[in-house]
């Protein structure tokens, strides 16, 4: 899996084309994936429900960057168990739920890209 396409929105194909009509990761307007990579003509809707075990990839990703966060904060005198962790991780995930929707679709369509086509 080629990390820097995939943080790009490339498709996991020929790497030209790009897969959410946005090429911004991080950006709040809602996610619209291409139907097919414009210039290899990759399909990227595989099958219906394909993208429900990006669910899981999306979870992960969600809890690595929370306990990053709580690392960070112990790290800098806050309280294991003080409110403030709480409210700051829950804000963390609210706040990247737009990154983590198009990371967590791009992973799982990497994944299983380049493992049926290898």
């Amino acid at each position: 899996m080629s990390l820097i396409h995939l943080t790009q929105n490339k498709c996991p194909k020929c790497h030209q084309g790009q897969v959410f009509n946005t090429t911004n990761l991080f950006s709040f307007r809602p996610a619209k994936m291409q139907e097919e990579c414009s210039h290899c003509r990759q399909n990227f809707s595989k099958e219906p429900g394909f993208y429900w075990g990006a669910m899981y990839v999306s979870y992960g990703l969600a809890t690595l960057e929370m306990a990053l966060a709580y690392v960070l904060l112990i790290s800098i005198g806050i309280d294991a168990f003080d409110f403030l962790n709480l409210a700051v991780c829950i804000a963390l995930v609210l706040v990247l739920f737009p990154f983590n929707f198009r990371m967590a679709r791009l992973i799982w369509l990497y994944l299983f890209t380049n493992l049926i086509e290898s």
